[in-house]
């Protein structure tokens, strides 16, 4: 399959998602709103010292980190939804989650920010920065075997992650179509905070609304982007490791 038909999947199935498991993107388009409504009762969104001082407000905070914790549930939730064996509304079914791939993934990834936080006291800019990304992409097919694992896929392995032609490309498709969501939808949710500063209280609200709509897309978007640069679901899929 084409690198275009594979991420026109991609763009289908984001959308697809919000009728198939709509309890997905709930999880991060409910804490998205709590924090909106937050924000626009801490008078963020009037202008002036009042909006600064309710940017850095501690309650907005706490709504903050709920936030980032149910955006990334809603993403490896996706990633699990299009993962369950072509049932997607059996996505909360967790007994074939590869754990030990999951955990294994995710420490790698963690490993691969160690060293540059380590020698920026010695090296400062520019080195520390080089290093990070280095070892970023030397990390890259940690994402395989992280997509794999809640998939429960059990033929991807470590070895098969890193050593293999597959593994890479795969790993670079799931960056480049996680990006080319990300992008667009990110810009799209701090212009809607652009335009609500100021604005009268209705259009706050709509805007708000809006705006929470779209981060549960931008999650589930970049679940679908991230698994489909693996594999597409079954009935669609294109080889374990399937190559652009």
């Amino acid at each position: 399959m084409s690198v275009l038909r594979r991420f026109a999947a991609v763009l289908r199935d984001g959308v697809r998602i919000w009728w198939l498991a709509p309890v997905i993107p709930l999880l991060i388009v409910l804490p998205e709103f709590a924090q909106h409504v937050a924000e626009i009762r801490l008078g963020m969104f009037d202008g002036g010292e009042i909006a600064r001082a309710a940017a850095s407000d501690p309650a907005r905070w706490v709504f903050g980190y709920t936030k980032i914790a149910g955006l990334l549930l809603a993403i490896l939730a996706t990633i699990r939804c299009w993962g369950s064996h072509g049932r997607p509304q059996r996505w909360w079914n967790l007994r074939d989650v590869r754990w030990s791939a999951v955990a294994l993934a995710l420490l790698l990834i963690a490993l691969s920010a160690v060293p540059g936080w380590l020698v920026e006291p010695v090296l400062g800019d520019p080195w520390t920065p080089v290093i990070d990304v280095v070892l970023m992409l030397a990390a890259l097919p940690s994402l395989v075997l992280l997509v794999a694992g809640l998939a429960g896929d059990r033929d991807v392995t470590l070895r098969a992650a890193f050593a293999t032609r597959a593994g890479w490309l795969s790993a670079l498709r799931m960056i480049v179509f996680a990006a080319a969501v990300w992008t667009p939808l990110q810009w799209l949710h701090g212009a809607n905070h652009r335009w609500a500063m100021g604005a009268a209280e209705p259009v706050v609200w709509a805007l708000m609304v809006w705006d929470s709509l779209v981060v549960g897309l931008l999650a589930t978007m970049a679940g679908t982007a991230l698994h489909h640069g693996w594999r597409l679901p079954e009935g669609r899929r294109s080889g374990v490791l399937a190559a652009a």
